[in-house]
């Protein structure tokens, strides 16, 4: 099996201490020199780590307060199509390009959490891996109760504002959240990447006028040089 690279590993761990409430909200980190003594690495190794970080919302560099622990931006959508792709940038701050690399649409029936989410048992949804440069990039999940939407066209757009106004399907709101994640078994297959690399986590809700969910999407993308804000 493939050695985690070092930088890869004081990610995990960073991002393990912030969602386990080990870092609290609000949180002054010692500086790079302090953090790699306490993670032993090079400071070149942990400035990679914390730039990842940063680019995730979890951290946050202010002057005069050094590094601190923060949450990652809640966006709320609007009716109108979703900011969610103008925000992903590449490392040198351009709009992200991601292209379709396969997709797969099934119905199935849904689990506790998603009967919850839309009070139904039965479930229209789209599997997708997206490319960038080439390589697997990002994956994505986006469900439907089969009530509103019989299956998904596999060649459905990526945003799912245009997705939804494509299949004539009304809604009055999205609610998007962003997080940090690290990629599960399954995801690092998906994505032919090293266990426990780090990701980026866009989560999209479309609400219809009584605020019912009818939609929900989740992007999974390789957090390696992407940012997420205007």
């Amino acid at each position: 099996m493939a050695r985690v690279p070092l930088y890869k590993a004081v990610e995990t761990e960073m991002i393990r201490r912030i969602t386990a409430g080990e870092w609290a909200l609000g949180l002054r980190l010692p500086n790079e020199f302090g953090l790699a003594a306490e993670f032993g690495v090079s400071q070149g190794t942990m400035r990679r780590a914390l730039i990842t970080l940063e680019s995730l919302g979890l951290l946050a560099r202010k002057p005069g307060r050094g590094t601190v622990v923060c949450a990652p931006a809640t966006t709320p959508g609007t009716a109108q199509a979703s900011a969610a792709q103008s925000q992903l940038r590449d490392a040198n701050g351009a709009a992200l390009i991601l292209d379709v690399y396969r997709a797969r649409s099934i119905t199935r029936g849904a689990d506790d959490l998603e009967m919850a989410l839309f009070g139904t048992a039965r479930l229209a949804t789209l599997e997708r891996v997206f490319l960038r440069d080439t390589k697997r990039a990002a994956r994505d999940m986006v469900t439907l109760p089969e009530s509103l939407i019989p299956a998904i066209d596999e060649d459905a757009d990526p945003d799912l504002a245009e997705l939804l106004h494509d299949a004539g399907l009304a809604f009055d709101c999205i609610d998007e959240e962003v997080s940090a994640a690290v990629t599960t078994m399954s995801a690092s297959v998906a994505l032919a990447c090293d266990r426990h690399t780090a990701l980026l986590v866009l989560t999209r809700i479309a609400r219809d006028a009584q605020g019912k969910a009818i939609a929900r999407q989740e992007l999974q993308l390789i957090a390696d040089g992407i940012s997420y804000g205007a």
